[in-house]
């Protein structure tokens, strides 16, 4: 069943849920202030790159952008991997040591 809310000065609150009225249900009325929530800027900060101060999440986006930088949370999974190349002599360096320990 649909609810219907509505504002009292700052608080949002519910005035029907189920087909009953609550909006004097002390319990929903401590539970709907917390509703909405507004997310603030970012505090400034200095970068790791180069120093600079940033105060802003526009500033933030364009400073990784100028630098070529991505910010990785915890969704890697977009992130292209780089290939792995195996050093030069590497094959060689493994026989060797692989020898000289049948060796003894």
């Amino acid at each position: 069943m649909r609810s219907r809310y509505i504002y009292r000065g700052s608080k949002v609150v519910a005035v029907y849920r189920d087909g009953e009225e609550v909006y004097r249900d002390p319990e929903f009325m401590q539970a709907s202030a917390n509703l909405h929530h507004v997310m603030p800027d970012i505090q400034p900060y200095r970068s790791m790159i180069d120093g600079r101060i940033i105060s802003s999440r526009s500033t933030h986006r364009e400073h990784l952008r100028a630098n070529g930088c991505v910010e990785v949370g915890d969704q890697t999974h977009y992130l292209k991997q780089k290939p792995v190349e195996t050093p030069k002599g590497l094959k060689e360096t493994v026989a060797r040591i692989a020898y000289e320990k049948l060796k003894y």
